[in-house]
């Protein structure tokens, strides 16, 4: 093995690992990675720049404007909620119409900004018709991500595979607008069935947080202080957990630097983490008269509490509960966390936001009102969000259709096309400028950059050749399906612990070569990457959407486990089947 291939090696080592724990940002990895791979001579550095300005990117970019002004206009919205409205008073109608709707939006739009939009409206019909948000939000989700897999633009992956393949496999001809659609439909059909029957009866039934008066059961993170009038100076740890009730834990008591030992008596200016459901939390920190982990108060009677959720794309990701400013914006304190079932520990007031959190806040009626339609967090209230421009919804509209007609009839190089459709949005007013750019996901365009880069070093070393022949000398016995299919369930099993357009520009150079070895159709392999990559079903961590409905739905790691992993499987046997005959492996 070359230096070259061990560099790279420890480069995709690395950024595997960055990937799956974010420690950094995804986005700010991605940019490490097209650096790393620059300086170190791997990658000429116009390749390496090169993919900062890559048609995918430009697409991807443009798609988010588009999306966004769909949104801001009112049309995403007006579709949701009229979907809904069909679904009537019935849970099984409901969740039909709200999957379908998902589904069919996510084909043409961003499907992270679909499923943005349409949790306040179902969270507002769960609560209406007393069903736990838990048995709507995942096969939402899961339906955003089968619909995103039927077009060429429906998600990222496909751009980006759709682009990188046009790079590494120059004689083929372009992937077309609706070439994904003959399996992709089939896909989509499959795994609407599954969830709307064995994949439903999965699904856990647990209550999230939407109101502080309503019996809450979903645990939060909070790290309150001890002030000296506090009756809590000078209890035992026993004492203090007696008086919490059942169902509150004391995660870390903390003076000063230090952690103290479990029999430590509690004294004034200490802080205590506890962990537990938010109204036994919001309780006990009333009766002993604990501050908030920010110092702030609201003062005052007749306050009540919200949730903030973060979305993607936030400016406020990387930042903490103390530099959130919500006193001083809006009048509101930040009470407590909670995030993807981590057992968070200490430093709540300092820990740095991620997608998907779930803030707890506290403030009166009006100012928790204030903070709806605000940037970079979703108000949990079952409402919609409030749109300024809806009578620029059918320009809007007319943009999208036009887009996708052209697209897929014209020829028109699809970059430029879809950055005029972002541009035309801007001009006519559909969205100004500013909120064009809050729209787009940098994070993921940086994520895309590093990835394109990964892909071309894997290409440019030979690593690809290497790793293909492994997995041709593995399978090959048992066919040229079992090859295929070997791709798509490693693209799959990838893609759960990196990203979905991660493990699609890592398996793309692999799949083309395993194809070149065994003398069969590339376009079986290429469209197995595409599929495979947006299977992300039995882990939060995999897709944005999944991430994002996570702490909303009440969820647990172990619940897209159960739900996911069966509807993978499936879909895995159904490409196994689909792509050979969609695509054959030999004239």
């Amino acid at each position: 093995m070359s230096f070259d291939q061990i560099f790279v090696l420890a480069v995709l080592f690395g950024a595997l690992v960055l990937f799956a724990t974010e420690v950094i940002p995804l986005g700010v990895t991605g940019l490490c990675v097209v650096a790393v791979l620059g300086l170190g001579g791997i990658l000429e550095p116009e390749t390496a720049l090169a993919a900062l300005s890559s048609p995918t990117l430009v697409i991807v970019g443009s798609l988010y404007i588009v999306s966004a002004a769909l949104v801001r206009t009112g049309v995403v919205g007006r579709v949701g909620e009229r979907l809904l409205e069909l679904g009537g008073s019935s849970e099984t109608r409901l969740l039909f119409f709200a999957m379908i709707g998902s589904l069919l939006l996510s084909t043409l739009l961003n499907n992270t900004a679909v499923v943005v939009l349409m949790l306040p409206i179902l969270l507002g019909a769960a609560r209406k018709l007393e069903i736990p948000p838990s048995r709507l939000l995942m096969p939402v989700s899961f339906a955003a991500i089968l619909g995103g897999t039927m077009t060429l633009i429906g998600t990222s992956t496909n751009v980006l595979v759709a682009d990188l393949a046009a790079k590494e496999a120059s004689w083929l001809e372009p992937i077309g607008f609706f070439e994904f659609l003959p399996v992709g439909a089939g896909y989509a059909i499959l795994g609407m069935l599954y969830l709307g029957t064995i994949g439903r009866r999965l699904l856990p039934s647990r209550p999230t947080v939407s109101s502080i008066t309503k019996g809450l059961t979903f645990e939060y993170v909070t790290e309150l202080r001890v002030p000296s009038d506090s009756p809590a100076a000078n209890m035992t740890r026993d004492t203090l957990l007696r008086r919490a009730g059942d169902g509150v834990r004391l995660l870390q008591h903390i003076r000063g630097e230090e952690i103290l030992p479990p029999g430590s008596k509690i004294e004034a200016g200490d802080c205590i983490v506890l962990r537990g459901p938010a109204g036994a939390v919001v309780m006990l920190r009333r009766d002993l008269r604990l501050e908030a982990p920010t110092g702030e108060e609201v003062g005052g009677r007749g306050t009540t509490f919200a949730e903030l959720v973060i979305t993607p794309g936030s400016e406020l990701l990387g930042r903490t509960l103390e530099h959130l400013g919500l006193k001083r914006k809006f009048g509101v304190i930040a009470l407590a966390i909670q995030r993807l079932g981590a057992h968070l520990r200490s430093g709540i007031a300092n820990l740095p936001l991620r997608l998907g959190d779930v803030v707890l806040v506290q403030g009166t009626p009006r100012e928790v009102e204030r903070l709806r339609g605000q940037r970079g967090f979703l108000l949990l209230t079952g409402v919609e969000e409030h749109v300024v421009r809806r009578r620029h919804a059918p320009v809007a509209l007319g943009i999208l259709i036009t887009f996708v007609v052209m697209a897929a009839l014209s020829g028109l190089y699809l970059p430029l096309l879809a950055l005029a459709a972002a541009v035309a949005t801007m001009v006519t007013g559909c969205i100004s400028l500013r909120r064009a750019m809050s729209g787009v996901d940098w994070s993921t365009l940086g994520l895309l950059a590093g990835s394109i880069c990964l892909g071309r070093a894997l290409h440019t070393t030979h690593l690809a050749t290497e790793v293909a022949a492994v997995v041709v000398s593995i399978t090959h016995r048992f066919g040229d399906v079992a090859v295929l299919s070997a791709v798509y369930f490693l693209t799959m099993v990838i893609t759960e612990f990196v990203s979905n357009v991660g493990a699609a520009a890592l398996m793309l150079p692999i799949s083309l070569s395993a194809a070149a070895t065994l003398g069969v159709n590339e376009r079986a392999f290429i469209f197995a990457v595409a599929f495979g990559a947006s299977a992300s079903f039995s882990t939060p961590i995999g897709y944005q959407t999944n991430a994002f409905i996570f702490g909303p739905g009440g969820y647990r790691f172990r619940d897209f486990a159960r739900v996911g992993l069966p509807l993978q499987l499936l879909l895995w046997i159904y490409a196994t089947i689909a792509l050979p005959i969609a695509f054959p492996l030999r004239s």
